[in-house]
């Protein structure tokens, strides 16, 4: 004994799918795909591939399949991605949702995990760090000017004696353990790989004994300025504000000034954020989004 639907399906099966009315002939689709049952508009150029068995869309012609990722990608890029098998057969670790058969576009950060194209330009507008894994989800490059600004904030901005720190950290980026280092609220440096992406694992000592331990602080800001080749903060805050006179600033007292070259560090800071360029490698999934078409670049 047959189902109901067991019927009609056997009934389509043996007319066959179309995509035209078999009375009037009108069409229901300009594209159509009859392995997937699919129709649509043909305004996002559809294709069907058969290595991932359905149908993607950005026009066959723009996308190469690769067989070890398992997934379509941009041809222009294809030569250059970085090839890792099933690396797409996850899930999106800010939605959920699985980024194989997603139509929205794809974008893998440095440390190789995957992730929605919205949802990473959403992170970063408040954490640089893929959710995964913790590293920084943009290349050392791009990462630079912030950590410069930071480095720079940190030495202009020394930590009063009574909460001066000594502790242990651990870079998320590089994996190195740093011992004995100088502990901020901005952050703490790792002295092998420069990212501020650390994580405190102890403190060691706290308040005066730390200070006593670390030495002045006045001597990093000493240092910070030669390393920019710097006589003072007027130069620090002149070469922030773009190498221009000072103009009115030029009356300032030291404390202005410091207090002026701290407001330009944070906003380099927050500049970067907000216009950073993230890192991407040419994989897809094959939408056609205006501007995030070609959202991975190597």
């Amino acid at each position: 004994m047959f189902t109901f639907r067991q019927l009609i399906y056997a009934y389509f099966a043996k007319l066959g799918i179309r995509n035209n009315c078999i009375n009037c002939d009108a069409q229901f689709g300009t594209y159509h795909c009859s392995t997937c049952n699919l129709w649509m508009s043909a305004d996002e150029e559809p294709y069907h591939c058969l290595k991932c068995g359905f149908c993607r869309v950005g026009g066959r012609e723009n996308f190469t399949h690769c067989d070890d990722c398992g997934m379509c990608i941009d041809a222009l890029l294809f030569e250059d991605h970085n090839c890792k098998s099933g690396k797409y057969m996850s899930n999106c670790p800010v939605c959920q949702e699985d980024l194989f058969s997603s139509r929205m576009a794809s974008h893998e950060m440095p440390c190789g995990h995957a992730i929605h194209w919205h949802c990473f330009r959403e992170l970063t507008s408040h954490d640089t760090r893929c959710p995964v894994c913790k590293k920084t989800a943009e290349t050392h490059d791009q990462m630079e000017e912030t950590w410069n600004a930071m480095a720079m904030g940190i030495a202009l901005q020394p930590v009063p004696p009574d909460m001066a720190r000594v502790v242990d950290i651990l870079c998320n980026d590089c994996e190195h353990k740093g011992e004995n280092q100088r502990w901020h609220f901005l952050g703490v440096q790792c002295r092998r790989c420069t990212s501020f992406n650390t994580t405190v694992e102890r403190t060691v000592l706290v308040g005066q004994e730390a200070n006593d331990f670390l030495g002045p602080p006045t001597d990093l800001a000493h240092q910070a300025q030669l390393a920019n080749g710097m006589g003072n903060n007027r130069d620090v805050l002149t070469a922030l504000m773009g190498g221009g006179n000072m103009g009115d600033n030029e009356d300032m007292d030291e404390t202005e000034v410091n207090q002026s070259v701290a407001a330009e560090v944070m906003g380099i800071m927050n500049r970067t954020a907000n216009n950073h360029q993230p890192f991407s490698n040419g994989s897809s999934s094959g939408v056609n989004e205006g501007e995030d078409n070609n959202m991975d670049q190597s």
